[in-house]
């Protein structure tokens, strides 16, 4: 897939990316709004207040029934060498639910959240080879995406020591792409002139419909070791299992002849196939001193090489390669006089070598965050973050991305409900 041309807005609730073309889209991850603050940190730290959604296997940390539900905008400027355009688009990001089945070893979560989107909508031009005065000007566009319905669980194996988390999730969503195709030719007249009024042919739309359905699963490990009277180093594991996803394709082109049910050709209805997706690794390590701070590096990689579809190759992809560096301090987190004390303030870096390799570059996503995690109630946590990033590059005819995203997570804990009635605090 080549990359070029000008570029539209996409309406959709995420902002439009032209790089969300290829494969199943852009991945979305499993963090939740406390972890993209410290951009996407989540392999090894834990907090009682806050659901361990990235490992599982750290759930048994968290000792509240916790809901928390997460939301974004996002504003992105989209570049060429020549051109640019802007978009705000913004909505629900997940939601989720955790509540310990005994408190300290063992705890389940289930929830909604999205596995990848498609957003995009571009146009391009190319002159005809073999018709010197004519012109095919190409628009196209997708959306959609797989979203996930989860169930996870995580047991505490050796006490205050090991941990060991299981996810099994029922993924499903669909994908629309769509090209439009208008040929614009000028006549030449005798004295060798161009006419001024184009011929113009029937414009053509190919439309393709991909579904999506399976089960996908992954795990992971936690380890906590105590290094001081309050300071632990924490390392964490997580393994996504490869997996052959149900798929199914309806293919169609029609003729826009501008009447109600124009000339369709059915290229192909409801065929079924399989989409491979790869493995995936994840290694974390952190250090955190109890109620004060929390300073950890995460790497995740996948091999996007090995994707494989029975309706298309997916275009040109490679490696994920991602590492996230953050961290987070309460200056205070018992003052008794000061609210801002017990403010949480988060940051994090976050640099990833996406699977898109376009127009033979590399595409690379750099992040930098900051947040804040708001005290409410006894037990409760307003979480606001920001992100600046960019995408791409305007090089070899690609499109760049210069995004500002603003997040909101509304943590609710309770301690209310019967089955905490018998139970010690867990800490």
């Amino acid at each position: 897939m080549i990359l070029t041309g000008s570029i539209a807005v996409a309406n959709a609730q995420s902002t439009a990316n032209p790089y969300s073309m290829f494969g199943i889209g852009t991945l979305t991850g499993k963090g939740l709004v406390y972890h993209k603050n410290m951009g996407g940190l989540g392999i090894s730290n834990a907090k009682p207040w806050i659901l361990g959604n990235i490992n599982p296997a750290m759930l048994p940390i968290n000792s509240f029934t916790t809901f928390d539900a997460g939301m974004h905008v996002e504003s992105k400027t989209l570049s060429t060498s020549e051109l640019q355009q802007k978009n705000t688009t913004g909505g629900l990001s997940y939601l989720t639910l955790g509540f310990p089945i005994s408190t300290g070893k063992w705890t389940m979560s289930v929830g909604l959240i999205p596995y990848s989107h498609v957003t995009y909508n571009m146009n391009a031009s190319s002159a005809l080879p073999d018709r010197e005065n004519a012109t095919a000007y190409y628009r196209y566009r997708g959306s959609g995406g797989i979203n996930q319905i989860y169930l996870s669980s995580g047991w505490q194996l050796i006490k205050n020591l090991l941990y060991f988390g299981m996810r099994g999730s029922y993924s499903f969503g669909s994908i629309t792409d769509e090209t439009t195709i208008n040929i614009v030719e000028y006549r030449i007249d005798d004295t060798g002139q161009r006419d001024s009024i184009p011929k113009s042919f029937k414009p053509s739309n190919y439309y393709r419909s991909t579904r999506y359905s399976d089960f996908l699963f992954d795990g992971g490990l936690y380890l906590r070791k105590k290094i001081g009277k309050k300071t632990e180093a924490n390392l964490g594991f997580i393994y996504s299992f490869a997996s052959y996803m149900n798929t199914k394709r309806d293919e169609k082109i029609e003729v826009m002849d501008n009447v109600p049910n124009p000339p369709t050709d059915t290229i192909q209805f409801e065929t079924t196939g399989v989409t491979y997706l790869p493995q995936k690794f994840g290694v974390g390590i952190s250090f955190t001193k109890a109620y004060a701070w929390t300073f950890g590096v995460d790497y995740h990689t996948q091999d996007w090489s090995k994707y494989k579809s029975d309706f298309d190759a997916g275009g040109e992809m490679t490696k994920m390669h991602k590492i996230i560096v953050g961290g987070e301090f309460t200056p205070d987190f018992f003052s008794v006089k000061s609210y801002l004390k017990r403010v949480t303030y988060q940051f994090g870096f976050s640099y990833e070598q996406t699977p898109v390799v376009a127009n033979n570059k590399n595409i690379n996503d750099i992040g930098i965050n900051f947040g804040v995690s708001l005290p409410v109630g006894n037990a409760s946590i307003f979480n606001f973050g920001v992100k600046f990033g960019q995408i791409g590059t305007t090089e070899n005819g690609l499109i760049k991305e210069d995004y500002f995203k603003f997040r909101l997570g509304m943590v609710f804990n309770d301690r209310s409900f019967g089955w905490y009635r018998n139970q010690r605090k867990f800490n």
